[in-house]
């Protein structure tokens, strides 16, 4: 904020447009909870201005303040107080757990609505992001390490950055930014509790369609399916009966030898611990008298000697043409270890990133252990399959597990064989014996499925959200630039694919040694031919 080519224009609270009168608490699911420590979710779309469009004449963020208004009215809950459950709130419960299980209260007249915060750039957009046509050609590999992805966030600190922080903060902020050129940014940040990638980007596309009725309010906009909030109908698959009786040893069991990590959080005995990882922890954590009285869940250490925090990081995006993915998918297709096994483009995108990473870590010798840490989604891994428009964030990680040597020099196939395996695992039944073992956690936020580091390397995927299409103003036209928000971090991947046309954008964030071993890397374009 004190660079002067930046300015803020104003700071206000948003609120749905029709106001609730009475107050409505709504308990997040078992899911909702074990996320509930992970950074916020949050994008940034970049769009050009135009000789219609002009981001400095006040009428463009009016609309789009009053779309995001309009919006609201179907996500009330965005705008309210996110807290801790209390033993009162989950009496009759069948999952009477309250220790760290975040409930949303939201219609009350003190709610803390959505931080709007409204920027003027004196810069002109193309300094800042290359557009989509050199993406797809001279800067197919963007070093985007300077990148100034906090000039375009808010700032705001949102309820649960840190497990203890949650009184009278929101819950979700948004920025939007005039450049001099004429073009703007509009951000989004969610408390990760509220919101995976899928429902950010339905609550996005929502909003978007709010705002194309005011700039062309001629045009018939299609039918947008309403939001389901409804946490409950997700816990429903754990299949709970009553907390009275012992939980079932054979489901505990099934659910705990998935590949899932267990990373302890409370051990801070593990060599390496970092101080700063219990202030955030003692916030959903049982007092001492507590733990006495419970057993804990088998866990491991955290491997904190592997990830060296202090390390400096580059931040690349790669693109790979829709053509050199599907050489990747034949190649991956010719080679899978197991008869009929059929992978998918994605399956062999990953496998082939990983692959570098363990190349560029230097890895090829190495006996121990690496992991490729996979978000999954759960509304079509449960039966039935909840509807797209489920909102919350419904997700999982699991892990792939080669040793260095195997996952720097194994074939397409073999990696990717070992992906697909690995999804097929959650079947509804692994799904809902999951749900099962984390409803009787004795707190949902002690147990980290993933990690960063050497021996980690962490992907998300937003591919079929439709980030690149997003479009608030009836052009037609693609985002200039979608960025999905992570932090600069050792060992963190993120999957976009760009609209219709087959290509995908991959975001790496990789130790700065590594990072020029894996851009030299031959392997790197040895599709693109």
């Amino acid at each position: 904020m004190a660079k002067e080519y930046r300015r803020v224009q104003s700071t206000r609270r948003v609120f749905p447009a029709t106001r609730r009168q009475t107050a409505t608490t709504t308990k997040l699911s078992i899911v909702d909870a074990s996320v509930a420590r992970f950074a916020p979710c949050g994008a940034i779309w970049f769009f050009d201005g135009a000789q219609d469009l002009d981001a400095n004449n006040p009428v463009i963020f009016q609309r789009i303040e009053a779309a995001l208004s309009q919006t609201l009215d179907d996500y009330p809950h965005y705008s309210g107080h996110l807290q801790w459950a209390t033993r009162d709130m989950v009496g009759a419960d069948t999952n009477p757990r309250h220790t760290g299980r975040p409930v949303v209260v939201y219609g009350t007249a003190d709610d803390p609505g959505v931080d709007l915060i409204v920027m003027q750039d004196d810069r002109e957009l193309r300094d800042i992001v290359p557009g989509l046509d050199e993406r797809a050609t001279t800067k197919r590999v963007w070093l985007a390490s300077d990148f100034p992805q906090g000039d375009f966030l808010a700032g705001t600190t949102l309820a649960f950055s840190n497990l203890a922080q949650y009184v009278g903060l929101p819950g979700v902020a948004v920025q939007l930014t005039a450049f001099k050129c004429g073009g703007l940014a509009i951000s989004m940040k969610a408390t990760h509790c509220l919101s995976d990638a899928a429902c950010l980007l339905q609550f996005v596309h929502s909003w978007a369609a709010h705002s194309r009725k005011l700039f062309l309010p001629d045009t018939k906009e299609p039918a947008w399916e309403k939001p389901i909030f409804n946490p409950a109908q997700l816990d429903e698959h754990a299949r709970l009966i009553s907390p009275a009786i012992t939980p079932d040893p054979e489901r505990i069991s099934r659910a705990r030898n998935l590949p899932m990590h267990r990373f302890d959080w409370w051990a801070t005995e593990a060599p390496g611990f970092p101080s700063w990882a219990t202030t955030s922890s003692d916030g959903t954590k049982p007092t001492p008298e507590e733990l006495q009285q419970v057993t804990l869940s088998p866990s491991s250490h955290p491997p904190w000697p592997t990830w060296d925090m202090g390390a400096a990081v580059e931040h690349v995006q790669i693109r790979f043409r829709s053509e050199e993915v599907a050489k990747m998918k034949v190649a991956a297709g010719k080679t899978v270890p197991v008869k009929g096994q059929i992978v998918s483009r994605q399956d062999a995108l990953l496998a082939h990133v990983w692959i570098i990473i363990n190349r560029a870590r230097g890895l090829q010798g190495s006996a121990e252990q690496v992991y490729l840490d996979i978000t999954l989604g759960l509304r079509q891994r449960v039966s039935p399959p909840l509807p797209d428009n489920f909102v919350g964030s419904p997700i999982l990680l699991a892990y792939v597990a080669q040793t260095g040597s195997a996952a720097a020099t194994a074939n397409l196939g073999t990696i990717a064989s070992s992906i697909r395996s690995v999804m097929g695992l959650f079947t509804p039944q692994a799904v809902s014996d999951y749900l099962y073992d984390a409803a009787h956690e004795v707190s949902p936020q002690r147990l980290w499925q993933a990690f960063l580091g050497t021996q980690h390397t962490l992907v998300t995927s937003w591919a079929r959200a439709r980030a690149y299409e997003v479009d608030f103003f009836g052009t037609s036209q693609l985002a200039r630039y979608v960025q999905g928000v992570m932090p600069k971090l050792d060992g963190l991947v993120q999957v976009m694919d760009i609209a219709e046309t087959g290509e995908f954008d991959v975001s790496i964030g990789l130790e700065k040694e590594a990072m020029q071993r894996l851009l030299s890397d031959p392997l790197l374009r040895s599709f693109d031919e």
